[in-house]
């Protein structure tokens, strides 16, 4: 990849996680005490569950290893800031959301370049074409990811309630900055998309359901309040895509790996939000049956 690309592209990805951080508050982690157990076991087990998936699916699908390794870079990558959007949505509990989003990439900085290296030696190692050096993804995650995060929330913590007028623009800026991220990729790598583009997009289908499927899965387990459960399964299928461009790109990954990433950030776009619409009315539709049968189990 061209040189002024990557810094690019690695100029954005630290833009898109200052605004991330700029849009949490320290009172988003603190709620795990809240979920002592639910929200590090989701977390920690989201990293695990989709390592395993975006393995098998490199292997059942025969994916080429470079598409595989694309697969287990977004298996990698943190919860997105967008899992959140997609929480609310379906109706879930956003401030649940928002502390699993803010404790995965928290940790992503030690996790992401462990589970990352991990995978490619578990499902790539018979592939001499690769090589994920653990030491240089944890430089590049930490430089990339946690010190902008933190920036953005020392931000935060500084300006408090000012910063709220600025919030929406914010967003903006930080959306601008995923979509200009991919946007670069997509055209820097535009040949490899057109000459691979069946296998991209048939994995990137496959991985954004599965990781949903195990959301869903792991949400049912866990939770047996409603509202937790319909914002769980986001921070599995939501992954953080930019971390994932940033990893691939920073050590020397092919552009089919920076592809998949790009097909796949459009392809969940495409599939999660009107699954988070359905979800979010079916909700709105059970909540007047439930009053109903709480009223009446009350005048019993």
């Amino acid at each position: 990849m061209n040189p002024t690309v990557e810094l690019a592209i690695r100029v954005l990805v630290f833009l898109m996680m200052v605004t991330v951080g700029m849009d949490l508050r320290f009172r988003d982690f603190q709620r795990v005490r809240d979920h002592p157990r639910l929200v590090p076991g989701v977390v920690i087990g989201h990293w695990v569950a989709l390592l395993i998936v975006g393995g098998f699916l490199g292997r059942s699908l025969a994916l080429p290893d470079e598409v595989t390794g694309g697969v287990l870079l977004v298996a990698a990558a943190p919860a997105a800031a967008l899992s959140c959007f997609y929480a609310q949505l379906a109706a879930g509990d956003l401030a649940l959301a928002t502390t699993l989003a803010a404790v995965s990439n928290a940790l992503a900085f030690i996790a992401t370049p462990l589970v990352a290296t991990v995978g490619f030696h578990l499902f790539m190692g018979s592939s001499n074409q690769f090589d994920l050096p653990l030491m240089s993804v944890a430089q590049h995650t930490f430089v990339g990811l946690l010190l902008p995060l933190l920036a953005g929330m020392l931000i935060r913590h500084r300006l408090g309630v000012r910063l709220d007028f600025w919030r929406g623009p914010t967003r903006a800026v930080g959306l601008v900055a995923v979509v200009s991220v991919l946007a670069i990729a997509v055209v820097d790598d535009y040949t490899t998309i057109r000459a691979q583009f069946v296998d991209l997009l048939r994995a990137a289908i496959a991985l954004t359901m599965a990781m949903l499927v195990v959301g869903v899965i792991v949400a049912r387990v866990v939770s047996t309040n409603a509202r937790d459960r319909s914002a769980l399964p986001w921070a599995f299928a939501a992954r953080n895509a930019p971390v994932a461009v940033l990893i691939a790109t920073s050590v020397g990954g092919t552009g089919a790996m920076v592809s998949f990433v790009a097909v796949l950030f459009a392809t969940q776009l495409t599939l999660l939000v009107p699954i988070a619409l359905f979800a979010g009315h079916a909700r709105a539709r059970l909540r007047p049956e439930q009053s109903v049968l709480a009223s009446e189990h009350e005048r019993q």
